[in-house]
């Protein structure tokens, strides 16, 4: 009778267990996906990409789920961690280098827009006029932002505060220093065309520097890029030729511990690499 009264109370416990265990997982995979879907409109809008966002946010989380498993059921314990750590961190990733590349088609149009609103203020326009100007002939990423100024201004933001949200979605030194100079122009008077078209010649010389280092020092990246990949690689040749004197890397906690070793030095030595051949201007 007892047996049978604490196999009843066991199965009550399990139960009641189960269900809020289930019901913490419910709330907190909503949570997590909502917090995805508004990250990832976030972003989306900040690049002005206006794409379904509850489809990537499904497509993301059933890669996340469906990714590990597949992994887990080929591959093993361990590459279904790395698989894991790789779809957690794609969106960032994404959306790190697509914003490193509109900030760098903006740096790269800034001169000759700059130079285009120098002529206009010169030909007797106010600044507004030849931004709009400007932004209905530029249909780029740089047309994008100033229209999004302009309408800031015009529902009432501050001039000063529009630039000042147009540097910090930009995140670009060359966008700081039209801002800067813009607001300083303001604020002790001056000859802002001319100024504009200074600042115009001084980013297009920087850019060209940077150009001219970036094409020096590639070749020292490349080289790092290479060193690095190299054990990688020889570690997969290994697995192929000497299957049971490697695979127990993948399999043993000895083996893992390795992998994490290797992976931190030659992640420092990428770090260190590059800090090397990155020269500031």
């Amino acid at each position: 009778m007892n047996t049978t009264i604490n196999l009843l109370l066991l199965f009550v416990a399990f139960a009641i267990g189960s269900r809020l265990l289930v019901g913490f997982a419910g709330v907190g995979f909503g949570l997590f996906s909502q917090q995805t879907s508004e990250l990832i409109s976030r972003q989306l809008s900040g690049l002005f990409l206006f794409n379904d966002v509850k489809k990537l946010t499904a497509l993301y989380l059933i890669s996340l789920i469906a990714l590990p498993l597949l992994a887990y059921f080929t591959l093993g314990p361990f590459f279904t961690l790395v698989v894991g750590i790789v779809v957690l961190s794609f969106p960032h990733v994404i959306f790190w280098v697509l914003r490193k590349q509109r900030a760098k088609a903006i740096n790269h149009s800034l001169p000759d827009a700059l130079s285009h609103i120098a002529a206009t203020m010169r030909a007797g326009a106010t600044l507004a006029v030849a931004l709009q100007g400007l932004v209905d002939e530029d249909t780029g990423p740089l047309g994008q932002e100033l229209s999004l100024l302009l309408r800031e201004h015009r529902v009432g933001v501050r001039l000063d505060e529009a630039l000042e949200n147009l540097a910090e979605r930009v995140q670009s030194e060359e966008m700081d220093l039209m801002v800067s100079a813009i607001l300083i122009a303001q604020d002790v008077g001056g000859n802002l065309a001319q100024i504009l078209q200074g600042l115009s010649s001084t980013i297009r010389l920087k850019l060209e520097m940077e150009g001219k280092i970036s094409a020096l020092t590639s070749q020292g990246l490349l080289q790092g890029y290479v060193v690095s990949a190299l054990p990688f690689g020889l570690l997969g040749v290994l697995c192929v030729i000497e299957p049971e004197a490697t695979l127990p890397i993948f399999s043993t906690v000895l083996g893992w511990l390795f992998l994490a070793v290797m992976l931190v030095l030659q992640v420092s030595g990428v770090l260190m690499i590059r800090k090397i051949v990155s020269i500031r201007i």
